[in-house]
């Protein structure tokens, strides 16, 4: 096989359009928030958000890099193991959507959830606040992995400068208007999204041969497993749970999508759009499966060969469609990127401002500082997130280690301070260092690394068997907390510095 290059006369073309749908996207951002970016309403957007916004945004930031990258990667080397991201992503959204009474709380950030959870108490704010400002950054990089992905594919520029660009993207989008920005840009970026990779899998099949010619190439290539149930013959029955574990406790634990919670105008509108979303992504799973099993087969008839499985949608959009259509796929994949990234950082400088300065100084920020504030915390937030991804590449194996390995124990402590009546802030702080010092291993001890993922097939499941036990053992060995819920979010409300 050749490696493929894209045609450069297609270049020009390429460029200008991407140029003019995020010219529109941002303008769109832009003059729909005008008047509700000031203050804490830059982080906050009103907290007035219908169902069909939330929806929207919901969908916008779930069917993100991952889907687009990731999952479809998956489906190339794996037929149908492209479809797990996507289905570990709906448990977790399905799951969250019991989360929705925390809206009538008027919670800002998922420290604060966590805050009341535990009784009120403070250390649980401020360690869950710099453990969601990290997990924040962490999925912040994702999404610039997978935005770089697609200009270096398409454009053949260096990686560094496309993550580069990236961050720079997913900045503008929040610097010109805030919340409010994010979610009416999410809004035209969900449907491009959903309505091109329905096409392009509707497309997919008939020109791979069908999906009887499909089989036949992995088939061929020794991977008939691929076709089974969820590829597991080929992924691999433990490395394909895990991956699920993974997703769903991302999904739980990541602090932009309980901020749709937040920011909706009640809970049945926030529980609504969480379950629709849930549903929406177990056909979204399919689609992703479709398109790399396809792109798979197309490749492998066209004698062409990709550095790596993660340049599989981008190959489609520019080898099997016509330009034109190919043009509308990068905009959706490239709109999938710059939405998600978008929202998770807007999610980071909220915690950021709100749960972590205020542990640092002691002091919360004047609100007519706000603005200026928010605007250099996104640029930090933005350096961080660039600076660890400058030698990533495999956006899967980042999410299996960084967020499979890091979140589970946030997301173990806000599911059991939500369930279990009788935990204690003792084993919420048990549950997230125990997971997080699992992480850390994992990380620095290449080894380690290894056995976890020849036993555990990835460091998800271990992680969230730790975490759980540090919460059950912390809890059952200090004091059950009793103190009334009125009590818990005055607490909140104080911390914050709104107790007047």
């Amino acid at each position: 096989m050749t490696p493929f290059v894209v045609d450069s006369s297609l270049i020009p073309w390429f460029i200008a359009g991407i140029a003019a749908w995020m010219a529109l996207v941002i303008g769109v951002g832009y003059f729909g928030s005008r008047g509700r970016h000031d203050g804490e309403k830059f982080v906050t957007g009103g907290r007035d958000m219908n169902v069909f916004l939330i929806f929207c945004t919901l969908g916008a930031t779930i069917i993100g890099t991952g889907s687009t990258i990731g999952a479809i990667s998956d489906g190339f080397s794996h037929a149908w193991g492209g479809a797990l991201f996507g289905t570990g992503s709906a448990i977790g959204l399905l799951l969250l959507s019991t989360f929705a009474g925390a809206r009538e709380k008027g919670f800002i950030t998922m420290s604060e959830e966590a805050q009341y959870y535990y009784g009120g108490k403070r250390i649980v704010r401020q360690i869950m606040g710099f453990t969601m400002f990290a997990a924040e950054v962490i999925w912040l990089g994702n999404h610039i992995i997978g935005g770089a992905t697609y200009l270096s594919f398409v454009f053949g520029i260096d990686p560094i400068w496309c993550k580069l660009i990236t961050a720079a993207a997913f900045g503008a989008y929040v610097f010109i208007g805030g919340y409010v920005a994010v979610v009416k840009a999410d809004v035209l970026q969900f449907c491009a999204i959903v309505l091109g990779f329905a096409l392009i899998a509707w497309k997919a099949i008939p020109l791979a041969g069908g999906y009887g010619e499909i089989g036949r190439v992995f088939t061929a290539a020794g991977k008939p497993g691929a076709m089974g149930f969820y590829g597991l013959g080929s992924y691999g029955t433990m490395a394909g749970l895990s991956l699920v574990v993974a997703m769903v406790m991302s999904v739980l634990g990541c602090p932009g999508n309980r901020t749709r919670i937040y920011t909706a105008q009640n809970v049945r509108t926030a529980r609504f759009a969480f379950l629709g979303q849930g549903a929406l992504m177990f056909g979204w799973s399919l689609i992703t499966a479709v398109i790399g099993m396809s792109c798979f087969a197309i490749m492998t008839h066209n004698g062409h060969q990709l550095a790596n499985a993660n340049q599989a949608f981008p190959y489609m959009a520019t080898q099997v469609m016509a330009p034109a259509f190919g043009l509308m796929f990068l905009i959706c994949g490239l709109s999938a990127a710059v939405s998600s990234g978008a929202s998770s950082s807007i999610s980071g400088i909220t915690i950021l401002l709100t749960d972590v300065y205020p542990s640092l100084t002691g002091r919360r920020i004047p609100p007519a500082r706000y603005n200026l504030v928010s605007r250099l915390a996104l640029l930090v937030a933005l350096a961080i997130a660039f600076s660890i991804t400058i030698f990533v590449t495999d956006m899967i194996a980042y999410i299996q280690k960084a967020v499979g390995a890091f979140l589970p124990g946030a997301a173990v402590a806000m599911l059991a301070g939500r369930f279990w009546k009788r935990a204690t802030w003792q084993g919420a702080l048990a549950s997230v260092g125990a997971g997080s010092a699992l992480g850390v291993a994992i990380v620095a001890v290449p080894p380690f690394a290894e056995w976890i993922r020849a036993t555990f097939g990835g460091p998800s499941i271990p992680a969230v068997a730790v975490s759980l036990a540090g919460v059950i053992v912390g809890s059952l060995l200090s004091k059950r907390d009793t103190t009334p819920d009125a009590d818990r979010v005055a607490a909140v409300l104080a911390a914050r510095g709104d107790s007047n």
